[in-house]
Formats: structure tokens, sequence, C-alpha cells
């Protein structure tokens, strides 16, 4: 069993920033509520949140087709110094424009540094705030998004519609959106996607498809796991972000089974904290959230030319969105988690993902005391 101290962490090779987090989750499940206190400290002892547990139906039997959250933690970081180019929207919007790639971004437009508004490579070189004010106008609604965000944190919607401006959904005038924009920065301001027919008829917002690339050896990026996630929710507006972690017991994630080889999505399940409801229907709009992804071959293999594209990052979680205008790639993550992969598939016991991640441990269990001391100081 896991001895789930700072100390053991440390000595087992975690950077210091990730066994603050990793313990700090599981203190905030114990005082929850939500497990049972067995099969809580069960799980832990395990080296997995109860949450992931609850998620997988977890077992003594089965534990050991499942990655841990102690073990997707200790491995961190997966890629090298350049996961500075996509922990940052920013930063990766710069690197793919004016390449074949920039199409899969959604059009940047602005962003607010700490004391200016600066236009981007898509707003047609229209600056300041009447420039905004402009290509808001122009296009009808902008996401607006934390360059260094995650779990949708911070998420907000501008918009003008019939002569009037709105702010995350609320009646604003010109002078409003200005104070939005000054009392926001760090953000991006970006072109609002909206999903394709087919996926909008499941769900009016923009769903996520998580698909995870690794790439080791520079020359064979392969897609190991991956999953579809709806949102939930009576908002069908866009002015909220389409996901909410699911802390208590009454927030769930509405997920999907994805199948990497064909491109064909069902078995719907709505994810809870401490429990999952069959949901083969969305919760939402009952319609049954089944299908095929149109052009899914070509959007692999775009996949594939973007991972050698950025061929120093090994480790890759795309998350797509299916648009009318094809495939929108809403960012990249260099540490996406493995709760819901792991809902409709194992990691550890699949030919291809068991693999790669049983590698990723043992390079760092084969580390000596003071190579996994060094490790402890990674900070970024």
């Amino acid at each position: 069993m896991i001895e789930n101290t700072l100390e053991s962490l440390l000595a087992d090779g975690f950077p210091r920033r990730m066994a603050v987090e990793y313990l700090e989750q599981l203190e905030k499940e114990r005082e929850s509520g939500l497990y049972d206190p067995d099969y809580l400290a069960w799980a832990h002892g395990l080296g997995f949140y109860a949450q992931s547990a609850c998620t997988y139906g977890l077992t003594e039997e089965n534990a050991g087709d499942y990655l841990s959250d102690y073990d997707i933690d200790r491995i961190w970081p997966l890629n090298d110094w350049q996961r500075i180019w996509i922990n940052d929207k920013l930063t990766l919007g710069y690197i793919l424009a004016g390449t074949e790639f920039e199409g899969l971004l959604p059009e940047y437009y602005f962003y607010t540094a700490h004391n200016r508004l600066l236009p981007l490579y898509s707003s047609g070189g229209r600056a300041g705030m009447e420039g905004l004010l402009e290509v808001l106008r122009e296009k009808g609604e902008f996401a607006c998004k934390p360059c260094n965000g995650a779990m949708a944190a911070g998420f907000h919607m501008l918009a003008f519609r019939n002569g009037a401006y709105f702010v995350d959904g609320a009646p604003s005038d010109a002078s409003g959106v200005e104070a939005f924009v000054r009392a926001h920065p760090n953000y991006v301001f970006t072109e609002f996607i909206r999903p394709n027919a087919q996926m909008a008829a499941i769900d009016p917002l923009i769903h996520t498809l998580r698909l995870v690339m690794v790439n080791p050896a520079g020359t064979n990026p392969t897609l190991i796991s991956s999953y579809l996630r709806f949102g939930m929710g009576a908002d069908k507006s866009g002015a909220t972000a389409n996901y909410a972690p699911p802390t208590d017991g009454s927030i769930g994630a509405y997920n999907v089974r994805f199948d990497i080889e064909t491109g064909h999505f069902d078995d719907g399940v709505i994810v809870y904290a401490n429990r999952n409801v069959p949901s083969p229907r969305h919760p939402d709009s009952g319609v049954l959230a089944e299908g095929d992804i149109e052009g899914w071959p070509q959007i692999v293999e775009t996949l594939k030319r973007l991972s050698l594209h950025l061929v120093p990052l090994s480790y890759l979680g795309f998350d797509l969105g299916i648009t009318d205008k094809g495939p929108k790639l809403m960012e990249i993550n260099s540490h996406p988690g493995v709760e819901y992969v792991q809902l409709h598939k194992p990691l550890m016991a699949d030919p291809v993902a068991g693999p790669y991640y049983r590698s990723c441990i043992e390079r760092i269990d084969a580390l000596s005391p003071e190579e996994k001391r060094a490790r402890n100081g990674i900070a970024r």
C-alpha cells in the first residue's frame, strides 16, 4: 500500500508541485463525505482517487488494469521544456500561425496584456478597443479564455446580436464590454466555435473530443486513448463553460466511448463524483449519442503530421471540436487527465498504451535517490 505523505512522494520521485496537488485532492475527498470510508482508504492506498475508483468500478481483481492517479502524477512531466509551447494558448497560436495547421485553430483576434490590448493575427490589424468592438460586431461572438487555463475555468463569452452587446449572455453596452476586457488580463479572445449539425443534434454546445498521441521516438506518432464529452445543463446559449468538474454528487459529466480506430462513438455514461449512470441518450436532448465522425482517417493523418511538426513534444492531449468548418483544435494538453479516458478502456490493459506508460514508470523507478530528489524541483 502507498504511504501518502509528502516525504514519501518526494522520495518516490514526484515533482513537489504534483505531490502537493495529489495530496490536496486526497484530503478533499476525505472531507467530502461522498465516499464509503473503507473504499476511499483502500483506493487511496492503491494510488487512486476515490472518484476515479468509482468511475472505473475498481476492485482487487481489476485494479492492475488501470493507470493510477499516483503514477500519472508521478511521471509528470512527460514532455521536456518544450511543453511551454502548448501550455500557453497564445504561444500555441503563434507556433501554428502561417502553417498548414493554422486552420485547425479557432481564429485568434485579441490578447489582453497587463497594460494594453493587442490585435492578433486574425484581427485584420484592427487595434484598440474600437478595433475589438468592430471585430465583435462583424463576427457576432468571441470566446474569452485565460492563456493558461484548465478544465474550462475562466471561460467567458462576448456577443453582439441585433444591435446589442452581451457579456456572458447578459445585455450590456460598449462600455460594459470595455470594462470586461480591462478586467481580464492575460486572456485571448478567439472565434467562438459551434458543433456541426451531427454533433449539435446531440447537444448544441461544443463538445470535447480528447485524443492522446504519443511519439517518443519522434518518427511514429500513435493515438493511444480517447473520449468524447458533451456538455450538460440548462444553459445552451454558450455563455457558460461546457464542463464543470463533478466535485459533488449532483454535478455530472456526460462521456461517450470513442473508437480511435474507426471514429465511431456510442455507449454514453453520466459520470458523477461517486457513481456512473448509463445513458445512451444525451440527458438533456434525449438524442442517441451514437455515430461516426466524418473524415476520421483524414483527421488522424492531420494530427500525426501536427505531432511531427511539434516533434520535441512526445505526449500530446488534443482537444478537438467537430464543426461545420472541419475539426477545430481548442487546445493541446501536456498532462491530460486519465479518468474519463479509462472509463471505457483501462490503459494498463491496452496493448499499446500499457507498455508506453509502464516504460515511463520504470524510468522513474530506475532513478537514483539523488536523481529523484532532482525531480522534486521541477515546477513548470
